[in-house]
């Protein structure tokens, strides 16, 4: 069931790319994980779409369809805020144990003054027992990065993530922790 609904997501993602009219791309890697999430604006909307993965070679993989709204906080230039959720299928190969979860959530996004082009960013989703389903009793994702803007639409990155879920199983499965490099372009 839940490869339809991220099917239907992925074709909503797609057919809603053809009236959008900006789209990110953005893909990071470390030596044990890689990262790729895609998001659009809906035209005529403040309304963001995207979908993303999150692969690790030894721990499992995490899928997701995303929605949010984002703008200038205070209508300054200098910080963007996006609050929304995330609707994650998560795949832990340590305990053997997957489900899905709604995570609650957004980003900050703040463009220092005194450094042309330098960034900070910070993005958390988090999902409570609650709005955690099968195997799955919560589930955190956390990313923070400082970014450079090397041309117009393209950026650079040096990021750390947290991505952990709790499972039904002792304890908690990571997911992923660590630093890891990566590349958003915006189209």
């Amino acid at each position: 069931m839940m490869k339809s609904v991220f099917r239907l997501m992925a074709a909503a993602a797609l057919a809603a790319s053809t009236t959008a009219y900006s789209h990110t791309l953005d893909l990071n890697l470390s030596n044990a994980a890689v990262a790729l999430d895609y998001s659009t604006q809906i035209d005529k909307s403040e309304l963001n779409i995207g979908a993303g993965l999150l692969h690790h070679q030894d721990n499992g993989d995490v899928y997701y369809g995303s929605f949010f709204v984002a703008d200038n906080v205070n209508k300054q230039s200098g910080i963007l805020a996006g609050l929304g959720g995330r609707i994650y299928y998560i795949d832990d190969d340590r305990t053997d144990e997957s489900g899905t979860a709604l995570g609650i959530g957004g980003f900050v996004n703040w463009d220092i003054p005194t450094v042309t082009n330098l960034s900070l960013r910070s993005d958390l989703y988090y999902a409570p027992d609650v709005l955690a389903f099968d195997e799955i009793e919560g589930y955190t994702d956390f990313n923070a990065r400082v970014q450079y803007r090397l041309i117009e639409q393209a950026w650079v990155y040096l990021g750390y993530r947290y991505a952990e879920a709790k499972t039904e199983g002792p304890g908690k499965a990571k997911i992923d922790e660590g630093g890891h490099l990566g590349i958003m372009i915006w189209f």
